[in-house]
């Protein structure tokens, strides 16, 4: 009965640390650091730090003065999360969505239409921060 109970307990562990090894491959802090923001084709860029640091709408956001006076649609930005693709959501302080930056494919920056209408992009800052791309097919 005691073998029995501490191989239940093995099998349990294992599956705990299965399920543990699988959430840390879409872990948000993978994307936590400083990212480049920029207009594309423009001449405007600022630093958004991502933090691993959990908030009410995912993880915390910090956006200098300058980079929301330079991006005016970012002016109330509080928060980031992933969304179930993959893309990079920046949310408002009532977790309402700004701008969602698409998974994007392999090696490429991220980039998304701004509330304005023009395309921003968004580039880690640290070359061995990994950019996470879209699933094949998704």
């Amino acid at each position: 009965m005691r073998g029995l109970a501490l191989a239940s307990a093995t099998v349990l562990l294992g599956g705990v640390l299965l399920c543990g090894q699988a959430l840390a491959a879409d872990d948000p802090a993978r994307e936590s650091g400083d990212w480049r923001l920029s207009e594309v084709g423009g001449h405007v860029a600022c630093t958004l730090t991502l933090t691993h640091q959990t908030s009410f709408a995912g993880f915390a956001l910090k956006a200098p003065l300058a980079c929301r006076r330079a991006f005016p649609a970012l002016k109330s930005v509080a928060a980031w999360a992933l969304d179930d693709k993959g893309g990079i959501v920046l949310s408002d302080a009532n977790a309402q969505p700004i701008v969602t930056f698409p998974a994007p494919a392999a090696k490429a920056p991220y980039e998304a239409r701004a509330p304005d209408g023009r395309t921003w992009q968004l580039v880690p800052l640290r070359p061995d921060q990994p950019i996470v791309t879209a699933p094949p097919g998704g």
